[in-house]
């Protein structure tokens, strides 16, 4: 009990050393500019880019591999000697204000028991999740930045087999821990999470409103701007050479 007090104890101190204010502001302009350059969503492994530049921009020591497929640990900071664990999630929020997350694929496991040991395990070795949500709009797409605790998502009674019931389609969280989760059978047993926005563990850092009719909308100013430049290249160049 003592020993994981202190562990507790040192995982908020590495938390506490980053300036997540600073953070929130640079993640944000990030994100407004990624929106703006692309058509596409901002998903999982365009957060971890848009983690990986701020905290390199706010002069730590980041690691990390883009090509990647292990599981846990998506960016490691040195933050005074000390290693922050970081998982970057993208996920979803609904129309009915939850937050929805995947996470691991556990048919390795087999059993129900082991899955749950795995999840135990996973979470000891990660500081923190930072997520980054999409939320439609009729005229705009709302990014929601979170903060979670991973030892939040794996609460006592979640780790039980017991607070667990299954039926055809996988496996269902009973105990009331404050949000759902689910193992998806036909998913490879995906575990899904939905987790109401006013969970008291789930804590929001921003949220970045983005314009329907922004989105994408740099990308022909680029091509614009790049067209003239070659244009005024060559008039240089011609006006040298006569």
């Amino acid at each position: 009990m003592a020993r994981n007090k202190k562990k507790r104890y040192l995982n908020m101190k590495r938390l506490n050393s980053v300036d997540w204010y600073r953070f929130r502001d640079l993640a944000t302009k990030l994100i407004e500019f990624k929106a703006k350059i692309s058509r596409s969503p901002i998903r999982a492994e365009n957060w971890e880019e848009v983690i990986y530049a701020v905290l390199l921009y706010m002069e730590y020591e980041v690691t990390w591999e883009p090509t990647s497929h292990a599981k846990g640990v998506d960016l490691k900071v040195k933050i005074n000697g000390e290693i922050l664990r970081i998982s970057a999630k993208g996920g979803k929020v609904t129309d009915n204000q939850k937050l929805t997350l995947s996470s691991y694929r556990l048919t390795r496991f087999g059993t129900l028991p082991k899955m749950l040991e795995f999840l135990n395990k996973n979470a000891t070795e990660l500081d923190i999740y930072l997520v980054c949500a999409r939320e439609e709009e009729q005229d705009s797409v709302r990014y929601h930045i979170f903060r979670i605790l991973p030892n939040v998502l794996v609460p006592d009674k979640a780790l039980n087999p017991d607070n667990w019931e299954e039926n055809d389609q996988g496996w269902k969280l009973k105990a009331d821990v404050g949000f759902e989760a689910n193992i998806v059978k036909k998913m490879s047993n995906q575990l899904w999470y939905s987790i109401p926005l006013e969970f008291s563990h789930l804590e929001r850092l921003t949220v970045i409103k983005i314009s329907k009719k922004d989105i994408g909308s740099t990308l022909v100013e680029i091509l614009k701007a790049l067209d003239k430049k070659k244009w005024q290249i060559r008039e240089s160049l011609e006006s040298y050479d006569s």
